[in-house]
Formats: structure tokens, sequence, C-alpha cells
């Protein structure tokens, strides 16, 4: 676990992730009738780091969280079925896969959320040019 070695779901199971050559490989141990959807998510070196406080009706601010830049966290490729790749383009702070199923998740306290996957977070390899 220390080491950033596994990923989490909430329903998909994952039968390969692999990064070398600042290439994120994800492979899904497909269920038959399931379609996936694989994103690339990540931030660029130079993103908008602003935040707002998040308020109540009233106009206070609540101590539980703030809303950062749509910047932060950004879809940058989508891939459709079981098995995607993304190379990092060098101005990526971090990139990390999101895997989403066709299947609802019922134990969801979000509205039409659907089981998903996520792995750790890579960042750029340094090379030697």
């Amino acid at each position: 676990m220390e080491a950033g070695d596994f990923y989490t779901s909430t329903g998909v199971t994952l039968s390969d992730i692999s990064y070398a050559n600042n290439t994120l490989d994800v492979t899904v141990d497909p269920e038959d009738e399931l379609e996936y959807t694989i994103q690339f998510i990540g931030t660029a070196k130079g993103y908008d780091n602003s935040s707002k406080p998040v308020v109540n009706a009233e106009g206070k601010s609540l101590p539980v969280t703030r809303t950062y830049s749509e910047e932060i966290g950004t879809v940058l490729a989508q891939v459709k079925g079981a098995r995607a790749s993304y190379t990092l383009k060098g101005d990526e702070i971090y990139v990390r896969a999101k895997v989403i199923s066709s299947r609802p998740d019922g134990d969801s306290h979000v509205p039409n959320e659907f089981e998903a996957a996520w792995v750790q977070p890579v960042i750029p390899e340094e090379t030697n040019e």
C-alpha cells in the first residue's frame, strides 16, 4: 500500500495497470454485457490554483471544503472499451485513470453514479534528453 501499488473500486475489476516510458496502460477484467469508459484525468503545470469557500444559504463560509479551479483534475482523454493507454505529454503534474462501467452503483449516495475504478496518479518520468 505504501508503494501505491493498488487501485480503488466500487465494482470494476482491473486485470492490469502499468506505467513505463511515460505511458499509462489500463486493462479491465471485463464482465459480459457491460461497457466501459476509461478516462485519463490530470492537471497541467501552470494551472489556476485559486479557490473560494463554499457558502451556505445565508452566505456564510462552510469549513468543510472549497471550490477549486476547473483546471484541476480535467479529463485529458477518454476511450470506450476495456483497454486504453495515455502517453503523458510532459506538461502534466500527474495523470490517473478512472474506469467507469455501464452498471449503476446501487450502493452510492450520489444519484446516477456508475461502478468505477480509480488508479493511483502517475507523474511524468524524467528523460535524459
